[in-house]
């Protein structure tokens, strides 16, 4: 019988699993509502409920372990969630000792981010390459860093926190508590509110409170000028970022993925630009940024391939 693994995405608006084998091949995909409104026991009761579709539409095949990566603080070692912006009630929850009572089978969670960049390494735009570095550029901005192969995890299991790289000391405040992230300037919330604060992007009519980045990206589209500052800033500070991580590792490849980098064509000059202008020469000119390649499935694919790694290494 032939072995699969469940790569699990819990997001705080929709759980997404797909049921993958070792070869990287779907055998079948589950989306369902979070329901976080409704408590703690409700999502994992959705979370188990995720688990039993997939093995009742797979049974000719065996199911051998489960990823799931979750946004947030994750202890990888012990399945503790510490902290979850998407589940604040949430706090220190062993989420592995809790599905542990009702499954039969191996269980890892990880950062979100984390697995993202797994999958990338697996079957994605990093798969040739044996350290990288992704950011997903999405509502916030999430990092995982791959180097040799493994995730870089850190001392604590905190380490990858790409976002929250300080670009200006005194510069916007941040929900992590400093001021200055990246994250507040490269992510769909900071293009918003640059184009709120700085550049008053005069082409929308529908008002200020709703601009989206969206509808500032389809105004770049359309030429306006307001937008591309916008987008030129962005990738002026995303280059500043990338660099800083350059500098520190050595890294030669940078995967951007996350709804943002869809705007690719109008921030990623700059980036490149102030990437060249902060490194040394021998380095800047070889770093490479390249487009996610797995989209949303990239999640998916690295919670399956972290629980397959995890079997093989506890099977020695």
């Amino acid at each position: 019988m032939k072995d699969y693994f469940i790569g699990l995405d819990l997001g705080g608006t929709n759980i997404r699993a797909a049921a993958i084998t070792k070869e990287g091949e779907i055998l079948h995909r589950v989306k369902i509502p979070t329901e976080v409104s409704k408590g703690k026991e409700s999502v994992i009761a959705n979370i188990l409920k995720v688990i039993d579709t997939i093995r009742q539409e797979t049974k000719g095949f065996k199911l051998s372990a489960i990823g799931m990566g979750i946004p947030g603080i994750i202890f990888f070692d012990k399945g503790i969630v510490a902290r979850s912006p998407n589940f604040p009630d949430w706090i220190d929850f062993n989420l592995r000792k809790r599905l542990s009572k009702d499954l039969d089978v191996p269980f890892y969670i990880d950062n979100d981010a984390n697995l993202a960049a797994v999958g990338e390494g697996w079957l994605g735009a990093g798969r040739n390459y044996n350290s990288f570095c992704m950011l997903t550029l999405g509502t916030g901005v999430g990092g995982g860093i791959v180097l040799n192969k493994n995730i870089w995890r850190g001392e604590y299991g905190m380490a990858g926190e790409l976002g929250h790289i300080t670009i200006y000391p005194d510069g916007h405040p941040c929900n992590c508590g400093n001021r200055g992230c990246l994250e507040q300037y490269a992510s769909a919330t900071g293009i918003v509110r640059m184009a709120k604060e700085e550049f008053r992007v005069r082409s929308l009519e529908s008002g200020e409170k709703n601009i989206t980045a969206d509808a500032i990206y389809q105004l770049a589209k359309n030429g306006d000028r307001y937008s591309l500052e916008i987008f030129q800033r962005m990738g002026r500070i995303l280059g500043i970022g990338i660099a800083d991580i350059v500098n520190i590792l050595n890294i030669e490849l940078f995967v951007l993925g996350g709804g943002v980098a869809d705007s690719w064509d109008y921030f990623i000059d700059s980036a490149i630009d102030e990437i060249k202008k902060r490194t040394y020469r021998i380095t800047g000119e070889r770093v490479k940024v390249v487009k996610a390649k797995l989209g949303d499935d990239a999640g998916i694919f690295g919670a399956a391939y972290m629980a397959m790694k995890e079997e093989i290494s506890n099977s020695r």
